[in-house]
C-alpha cells in the first residue's frame, strides 16, 4: 500500500522557508515545545489531500494559511505550497509511476492550485485517483489533536453511531425509508382501488337509463327530419312562382333603358363636333408660340441659374480668400513661438552639458578614492586567503549588480521623462484630431445634405419638365381623351350597380361576417378599445395540420378575440342596436381553463393540437379555449379509441370525434372570406365618387384646357426658380468639397505623427519593462550575495576592518548619489535634446509647410475670381436680349384666345338635354337592379332550402301527405321538438361504454388483488432489511470487541476489555458502552473511570476501528496527551510492533520522551524569530532550509 517518502512545505503558516521531510515504514516521531509548529505539519497534509475547512485546518480564512511572520523574519510570502510524495511501488494509486508527488498552492485570494507529478488537475480529479488508495483527509486513519479526548468523554449512543457510519449502516436505513413509503404508496393505491370499484357500479346503472333515452331520441329526430322536410318542399314552391313573375319586369325595364341610352350617345356624338370645330379655330397657333416662349424662359432661367452660381462662386472665394488670410497670420505666430522655444532648449542643453562634465569629474576623484580603499583592504585580506578572496569576489559581484542597477534606474527615469512627453504631445495631438474630426464630420454632412437638396432639386425639375411635355400633348389630343372619358364613366357606373347588388346580397346572406367586419372597423378607428381581431388572423398553423384545427375549432376560427368581458358587452351592445348579426366573442381575460392538462396515455395520439398553434404569447388563452381540450390522432382506430375514452380527437384529414361518441365529418372545403370578392363600403363610395368626378370633367371640357394652360404657365415658373436655387447650391457644394479636401488632409497629416509618437510610447513602455525585470532579477541576486557577505564579515571581525570597511561603504553612497545625479542630468539633457529634434523642429516643419500650402491656396483662389467677375458681365447681356424677345410672343398670344368664344352657347344648349337624359337612364338602371336583387334573393332562399333538403337526405322535393297547409306542419314540429327537449341531451355512446364499464369492473378487481401481493412484498423486504442490518452491526460489534480487548491489554500489561450492549433485544434501540478492568481492579463501565484510564482505553478503541478502514500511513497528533508514563511507553511499544508486522507507517506528533524512545526515526521542531525549523534528533542538522 502507498505510504509517505517525503514532505515539502513552503510559505504555510509557521513554515517561511521551504522545509523538507523524509519518511520511511516504520515508527517517526516529531516532536519539540508548544507553538513551534508540529501540528502545521498535519494540518499541511491535510491541507495537500484537499481539505476545504478553514476551522479543521485552525483559521479563520484559508489566505491565513500563507506565511506572514512580522517584522523579526524578514520574509514574506504571497502563496503557500505543500507537496507530499507517496511511495506506489504496488501500484494502488492509477498513476503509471512508482513515485506520485501531489501538490496544492494557494494564494492570498484563496485560490488554489493542484497538481500530480506536476500536471494541474482539478480537485475532484486529484481525491477521486487518492480514494482509489484510500486516501482522504477525512479518514480515521489521521487523529487530529484533541480527538482522543472527544472520544474518551463520547456517551453510549454517539460510540454506536460511530460503529454504525464506519460499517453505512445509513444505506440500510435509507433502503428501510423507501421500503416503507412504498407500502404507504401501495395502502393508498388499495383505498384508491376500493372507491373505483364503487364508482364503477354507479357507472354500470348510469349507462342503462342512458341506453334507453338514447333509443327514444332516435325515433323522434327521424320524424323531426320527415315533417322538416316536407315544409321545406312547400316553400320552394312558393319562391319559384314569385321568381317567375320578377322575370317578366326585369324584362320590361331593360327594353326601356336601352332606348334611353341610344338616344343619350346621338346628342353626345352631335357635342363632339361641334367641341372638334372650336378646336381647329385657335389651338394650333398658340400651341407653336406657347412652345417658343418655354424656350426663352428655358433659355433664361438656365443663364440666370449660371450667373447665380458665378456670385456664388465669387463670394465664396471672397470668404475662403478671408479665412486663409487669418490662418495665415496664426501659422506665422506659431512659428516664432516655436523659434523663442527652441532658443530656450538649446540654452538649457548647454547648461545641462556643462553640469553633466562637472559631476563626471567628481565621479573620477570619487572613484579613484574607492580604489584606494579597496586596494588596502585587499592587501589585509590576503592573511585569510579563501574567505578574503570570496568577500572580495561577492564584494565585485555586488558592486558590477549596483552599478549596472544605477545605470539601469537611470535609463529608466531617462525613458520616463521622455514617456511623459510624448504622451503630453500625444494628447495635444489627439484633442487637435478630435477638432478636426468633428469638423470634418460637420462638413460631410453639410455636403451630403446639400447633395441632397440638389439631386432633389434636379430631380423635381427633370419631373417638371416631363409634365410640361405631357400637358402640351395632352392638348392635342383632348378629343381622344374625352372618347376614351366617356366610355369608362359608362363601365364604371355599371360596375358600381354591380357590386351594390353583390353588397346587398351578401348582407342578406352573410350577415355573421358583415358583423364581424363591422366590429373590427370600429376596433381598428378606436371606436371600441380591447378589439384584436378574428382568431384565424392571429394565429399560425403549419400546412400540414389545417384541415384538423379548421374541424377542431368548429366554427371558432371566426370568433372575434377581445381583452375582457367588458369589450365583449360593448361589441354584443353594437351589434343589437344596428340589428346586424350574431357572432362568437372570446374574452381573454375571463377565460377558465380547459381539460389540456389532463394526462394521455393512448399510443399513436400526436399531442394536444393547440401545441401545433403559433401565437403570441397573450392569444394563448384563447387558442387554448377553443383548441385546448382536443388531441391530435394520427389515425382513425386512435380518434375513436381517445373518443371512447372521454376525450375530444381530431385526425389529420379533419375528421373530429367528440368525447363519448359525436363524429363531424365530410368533404373539407378551404375557408373562403366572402366579404374578400366584395369592395367596402369606402371602396364603392371612392367608386361613387369617381364617376362624379368623370362626368364633371366630361361636362367642363373647355375648364379643364384652361386648367392645362395655368398648370403649364406654373410649370414653367417653378422649373426657371428651381434652376436659380440649384445654381446656388451647386456653387456652395464646390465651397465646401474643397473645405472637406483641406480638412481631411490635415487629418492624415495628425495621424501620421500620432501614429509615430505611439510607436516611439510602446518603444519606451517595452524598454522600461524590460528594465524593471532586468531590476528585480538584479535585486534577487544581489540579496543571497549581501547575506554571504555579512556572514563572512562576522567570521573575519577580528582583522579590525571596520574602519576602512565603513569609510568604502561612504564612498560607495556617495558613487551611487553622484551617479544617480549624473544620470538624472543625463537623462534630462537626452529629453531635451529629443524634444528639440522630435518636437519642436519637426513641429517647426510642419507648420512651414502648413505655410506654404495655404500661400499657394490664396494664389488660386485671386486667379479664379478675376475669371469670374469676366463671365459674370457676358452673362447679363444674353439675359436682356431674351427678355425682349419673351415680350413680343405673350403680347401675340393674347390676341389669339379672344376668338374661341364662337360655338360655347350651341355647345351648352346640347349638355342640357343630354343631362336630362342621364338623370332618366339613371332612374332606369335603378329599378333594374332592385329588380335583379329581389331576385338573386329568392334565388339564393330557394338554393338554401334545397341544400338543407339534401342535407335532411332528400334530392327531389316531397309532396305533402294529404294537402296540409304549412302551419299545421308547423305545429306537428313543435310537438316533437317539445317532446325531444323533455328527453335533454343523450349520449350517443351509451350502449359501447356499457359493455366497456363491465369490463372495467372485472379489471379494477384484478388489480386490487395485484395489490394485496405488492404490499406483503413490501413488508417482506422491510422485515429483510432490518434483519441484514442487525447481522451486519453485531459481526462488527464482536470484531471490535476483540480489538479493543487485544489492544487494551497490550497497552495496560494484562488488563481487559470488552463491548457491551445497552440493549440486547435491539441494538439500534441502545449504545455501545465499553467494560474495561485494569490489573489488579474489578471490571467498571469506562464512564466510571479516571480520566487518565478512559484515555488508555480511548486509545484501545480508536486503534480497533483501523480494523475497518485499514491504511498503510497514520498520522497521530498526541494522542498519549493524557495518559502516563508507563501507558506512553507501553503504546509505544505497540506503534512499534504494529508498524514492523504490518509493514505499516505511523507519523506521531507527542511531547513525551517515553514514546519518543521507541521512534525509528525522530524530527524536532523549533521556532526562531516566528519561523518554524525542523532539525533531526540525530543533529545531523537542518534537513532543508532554503
Amino acid at each position: 500500500m502507498p505510504y509517505i517518502k517525503r514532505i515539502e512545505i513552503d510559505g504555510f503558516k509557521t513554515f517561511g522557508l521551504k522545509t523538507v521531510l523524509t519518511f520511511d515504514r516504520g515508527f517517526t516521531i516529531i516532536t519539540g515545545p508548544n507553538g513551534s509548529g508540529k501540528t502545521n505539519i498535519i494540518d499541511a497534509v491535510l491541507f495537500c489531500l484537499g481539505e476545504l475547512s478553514a476551522k479543521r485546518l485552525r483559521v479563520e480564512n484559508f489566505s491565513n494559511l500563507i506565511f506572514n511572520g512580522g517584522e523579526k523574519s524578514g520574509i514574506r510570502k504571497n502563496t503557500a505550497k505543500v507537496v507530499i510524495q507517496f511511495d506506489n511501488s504496488e501500484g494502488r494509486i492509477p498513476v503509471e509511476t512508482t513515485t506520485v508527488t501531489i501538490a496544492r498552492e494557494i494564494d492570498k485570494n484563496g485560490e488554489s492550485v493542484y497538481r500530480i507529478n506536476g500536471r494541474r488537475v482539478p480537485r475532484a480529479h486529484l481525491l477521486e485517483v487518492l480514494s482509489v488508495a484510500g486516501i482522504t483527509p477525512y479518514g480515521h486513519n489521521i487523529v487530529l489533536q484533541g480527538t482522543l479526548t472527544r472520544m474518551a468523554e463520547i456517551s453510549t449512543i454517539e460510540r454506536r453511531k460511530i460503529i454504525e457510519d464506519m460499517l453505512g449502516i445509513a444505506q440500510y436505513d435509507a433502503g428501510k425509508a423507501d421500503a416503507e413509503q412504498k407500502l404507504k404508496e401501495a395502502d393508498v393505491a388499495i383505498r384508491a382501488a376500493l372507491g373505483q370499484i364503487s364508482e364503477v357500479q354507479r357507472r354500470v346503472e348510469s349507462l342503462e337509463r342512458e341506453r334507453n333515452n338514447l333509443l327514444r331520441y332516435n325515433l323522434l329526430k327521424k320524424e323531426m327530419m320527415r315533417l322538416e322536410s316536407m315544409k321545406i318542399s312547400l316553400n320552394i314552391r312558393d319562391l319559384e312562382a314569385e321568381s317567375k313573375g320578377l322575370l317578366e319586369e326585369l324584362s320590361k325595364a331593360e327594353e326601356k333603358s336601352k332606348w334611353l341610352f341610344e338616344r343619350r350617345e346621338s346628342l353626345r356624338a352631335k357635342r363632339r363636333e361641334l367641341e372638334s370645330e372650336l378646336r381647329k379655330l385657335g389651338f394650333s397657333a398658340i400651341q407653336e408660340k406657347n412652345a417658343q416662349m418655354v424656350e426663352i424662359e428655358v433659355n433664361i432661367r438656365s443663364l440666370k441659374s449660371r450667373l447665380n452660381e458665378i456670385l456664388s462662386k465669387i463670394s465664396g472665394g471672397q470668404s475662403s480668400l478671408s479665412k486663409l488670410g487669418g490662418l495665415q497670420k496664426d501659422l506665422k505666430q506659431q512659428i516664432e513661438s516655436l523659434k523663442s522655444e527652441i532658443e530656450r532648449s538649446e540654452e538649457k542643453i548647454s547648461q545641462l552639458t556643462l553640469l553633466l562634465g562637472q559631476l563626471g569629474k567628481e565621479l573620477e576623484e570619487k572613484q579613484s578614492i574607492y580604489d584606494s580603499i579597496s586596494k588596502d583592504l585587499s592587501e589585509v585580506r590576503s592573511i585569510f586567503e579563501e574567505k578574503a578572496r570570496r568577500i572580495s569576489e561577492i564584494e565585485e559581484r555586488i558592486g558590477k549588480i549596483q552599478k549596472e542597477r544605477i545605470d539601469l534606474e537611470g535609463e529608466r527615469a531617462r525613458l520616463h521623462s521622455e514617456i511623459s512627453i510624448y504622451l503630453q504631445r500625444l494628447k495635444d495631438l489627439e484633442n487637435k484630431k478630435g477638432e478636426l474630426q468633428s469638423s470634418y464630420e460637420r462638413i460631410r454632412e453639410l455636403l451630403a445634405g446639400l447633395d441632397e437638396v440638389a439631386g432633389a432639386q434636379r430631380k423635381r425639375i427633370e419631373d417638371l419638365k416631363s409634365t410640361l411635355e405631357r400637358r402640351v400633348k395632352r392638348r392635342s389630343s383632348i378629343e381622344e381623351e374625352t372618347k376614351e372619358v366617356e366610355r369608362i364613366a359608362e363601365v364604371a357606373r355599371e360596375a358600381l350597380i354591380k357590386f351594390e347588388v353583390q353588397k346587398n346580397l351578401v348582407k342578406k346572406i352573410k350577415s355573421e361576417e358583415i358583423a364581424l367586419k363591422h366590429l373590427e372597423e370600429l376596433g381598428a378607428k378606436g371606436v371600441i378599445g380591447g378589439v384584436y381581431g378574428r382568431l384565424r388572423n392571429l394565429i399560425k398553423v403549419d400546412g400540414d395540420y389545417i384541415r384538423a384545427v379548421e374541424a377542431a375549432a368548429s366554427g371558432w376560427l371566426d370568433s372575434l378575440v377581445v381583452e375582457d368581458l367588458n369589450v365583449a358587452f360593448v361589441c354584443i351592445e353594437t351589434l343589437r342596436r344596428m340589428k346586424i348579426g350574431r357572432i362568437k366573442i372570446i374574452p381573454l381575460r375571463n377565460l377558465s381553463p380547459n381539460s389540456a392538462g389532463r394526462a394521455v396515455n393512448i399510443d399513436g395520439v400526436y399531442g394536444w393540437i393547440s401545441s401545433l398553434v403559433q401565437c403570441e404569447e397573450r392569444y394563448r388563452p384563447a387558442v387554448e379555449f377553443v383548441l385546448g381540450d382536443t388531441l391530435l390522432a394520427l389515425s382513425e382506430e386512435v380518434a375513436i379509441k381517445a373518443s371512447k375514452d372521454g376525450f375530444r380527437a381530431v385526425t389529420i384529414d379533419g375528421n373530429l370525434y367528440e368525447a363519448w361518441g359525436g363524429i363531424e365529418s365530410g368533404f373539407y372545403r378551404r375557408y373562403i372570406d366572402l366579404s374578400s370578392f366584395i369592395p367596402g363600403d369606402e371602396a364603392l363610395k371612392s367608386l361613387d365618387k369617381a364617376v362624379s368626378a368623370l362626368r364633371k370633367y366630361l361636362d367642363n371640357r373647355e375648364n379643364i384646357i384652361t386648367e392645362l394652360e395655368a398648370e403649364i404657365s406654373k410649370t414653367q415658373n417653378e422649373i426657371m426658380a428651381l434652376s436659380e436655387s440649384l445654381a446656388r447650391v451647386e456653387g456652395e457644394i464646390d465651397r465646401v468639397k474643397r473645405s472637406l479636401s483641406q480638412a481631411d488632409a490635415q487629418i492624415k497629416r495628425l495621424e501620421s505623427t500620432i501614429g509615430d509618437l505611439t510607436s516611439r510610447i510602446r518603444n519606451g513602455r517595452e524598454k522600461v519593462a524590460s528594465i524593471e525585470e532586468r531590476l528585480n532579477e538584479l535585486e534577487s541576486a544581489e540579496k543571497p550575495l549581501k547575506d554571504e557577505h555579512e556572514r563572512l564579515r562576522s567570521e573575519i571581525d577580528l582583522l579590525s576592518l571596520h574602519d576602512k570597511d565603513k569609510r568604502r561603504s561612504e564612498i560607495i553612497q556617495e558613487i551611487i548619489h553622484l551617479k544617480q545625479r549624473y544620470n538624472n542630468v543625463e537623462s534630462e539633457l537626452v529629453m531635451t535634446k529629443a524634444k528639440v529634434e522630435g518636437v519642436l523642429k519637426r513641429n517647426m516643419e510642419t507648420l512651414m509647410a502648413q505655410l506654404n500650402e495655404i500661400s499657394k491656396q490664396i494664389i488660386n483662389l485671386e486667379g479664379e475670381l478675376e475669371e469670374a467677375l469676366k463671365e459674370e458681365g457676358e452673362i447679363r447681356k444674353k439675359i436682356e436680349e431674351l427678355e425682349r424677345a419673351r415680350e413680343t410672343l405673350s403680347r401675340e398670344i393674347g390676341e389669339a384666345k379672344d376668338k374661341m368664344g364662337i360655338f360655347v352657347s350651341q355647345i351648352d344648349s346640347l349638355e342640357m338635354e343630354i343631362s336630362n337624359l342621364d338623370m332618366e337612364y339613371d332612374r332606369e338602371i335603378k329599378a333594374i337592379n332592385d329588380l335583379k336583387i329581389k331576385i338573386q334573393s329568392v334565388v339564393l332562399q330557394a338554393s338554401r332550402l334545397r341544400e338543407r333538403l339534401r342535407e335532411l337526405g332528400h334530392e327531389e322535393l316531397l309532396e305533402v301527405q294529404g294537402g296540409l297547409p304549412e302551419n299545421e306542419l308547423d305545429s306537428w314540429l313543435k310537438a316533437v321538438e317539445e317532446e325531444l327537449k323533455h328527453i335533454g341531451a343523450v349520449n350517443q355512446l351509451a350502449e359501447s361504454q356499457y359493455i366497456e364499464e363491465v369490463s372495467r369492473y372485472k379489471e379494477v378487481s384484478t388489480r386490487l388483488n395485484n395489490l394485496e401481493k405488492e404490499r406483503e412484498a413490501i413488508l417482506k423486504f422491510i422485515d429483510e432489511i432490518e434483519q441484514k442490518k442487525i447481522r451486519i452491526f453485531m459481526e462488527a460489534f464482536n470484531r471490535i470487541s476483540e480489538r479493543v480487548s487485544s489492544y487494551f491489554s497490550r497497552l495496560t500489561g494484562g488488563g481487559s476489555a470488552y463491548l457491551k450492549l445497552e440493549n440486547q433485544e435491539d441494538p439500534f434501540a441502545g449504545g455501545v458502552d465499553i467494560i474495561v478492568q485494569f490489573p489488579s481492579k474489578s471490571p467498571i463501565p469506562v464512564s466510571g473511570a479516571s480520566s487518565g484510564e478512559r484515555s488508555v482505553s480511548a486509545v484501545a478503541f480508536l486503534l480497533a476501528l483501523q480494523e475497518f478502514s485499514p491504511a498503510s500511513f497514520y498520522l497521530f497528533d498526541e494522542i498519549d496527551a493524557h495518559l502516563d508514563a508507563f501507558h506512553v511507553e507501553r503504546l509505544g511499544d505497540l506503534l512499534t510492533k504494529e508498524a514492523a508486522d504490518r509493514q505499516l507507517q505511523f507519523i506521531v506528533i507527542t511531547l513525551k520522551p517515553e514514546m519518543i524512545s521507541k521512534a525509528n526515526k525522530v524530527y524536532g521542531v523549533y521556532g526562531q524569530s516566528g519561523v518554524s525549523h525542523v532539525v533531526s534528533m540525530t543533529l545531523k542538522g537542518v534537513i532543508v532550509n532554503e
